[in-house]
């Protein structure tokens, strides 16, 4: 059996819960970007984003790159890039390696990753002390940041950095920085709210790969 390379591992990076209660190391500045940030995206029904991700060795110096699309609609998610694709309904998650015409099957625990794609755009909600950490070009926009630090000590992370465009009030990229010394960024190249997505979208069909090979984990 094929052992599944997930570069969203580190996410092991979208709604539906409120704020939590604001920390004594918590800003003003960075809880009205916050605030105004959740709100837009608590409007949305469901998401498309076209994202690229570049994952740094600090170490090794090393860095690799790999663009994909994330759909995500409630708690259902779809990731498509390079050689795999993510299939996750809320309760089930299908992880498909197209070199080897191989799905693994497995039931969806949120609380195994340290990061829930379907939550990369309101991470900040719960479970963080957060501050503004300044302003940084990015080409010709200029991006917010706003600097999170989780409360969970146990997350393979410690730290998570938003870069938010106050214009269009979205996150524009994240990058979380791992204990292992790894710094992933996703940039969202493009973003798409209220897409029509059926819910069948998020399920593996093995009927659209024929001779797939189902290893069921569960």
């Amino acid at each position: 059996m094929k052992k599944a390379i997930l570069l969203f591992s580190v996410l092991s990076l979208i709604l539906m819960n409120p704020i939590t209660s604001v920390s004594e190391t918590e800003d003003n500045k960075s809880s009205q970007l916050l605030s105004k940030l959740s709100k837009t995206y608590k409007s949305y029904k469901s998401v498309k984003a076209v994202f690229t991700i570049n994952i740094k060795n600090k170490q090794t110096k090393n860095t690799v790159t790999q663009s994909g699309t994330l759909y995500q609609k409630g708690k259902k998610f779809r990731v498509t890039m390079s050689g795999q694709e993510i299939f996750c309904d809320g309760k089930t998650i299908w992880t498909y390696l197209e070199d080897a015409n191989e799905v693994q099957i497995s039931k969806f625990d949120p609380k195994a990753m340290d990061i829930n794609p379907s939550e990369i755009f309101t991470i900040y909600e719960k479970g963080f002390v957060h501050k503004y950490g300044g302003q940084v070009t990015r080409g010709t926009k200029t991006l917010d940041i706003v600097e999170l630090t989780p409360t969970d000590k146990n997350k393979g992370y410690f730290k998570v950095k938003l870069g938010i465009d106050k214009l269009a009030n979205k996150v524009k990229e994240m990058s979380v920085y791992s204990k292992n010394g790894l710094v992933t960024t996703y940039i969202i190249n493009k973003f798409e709210p209220n897409v029509g997505i059926s819910d069948s979208y998020f399920k593996f069909n093995s009927k659209d790969k024929p001779g797939v090979i189902e290893i069921d984990l569960r």
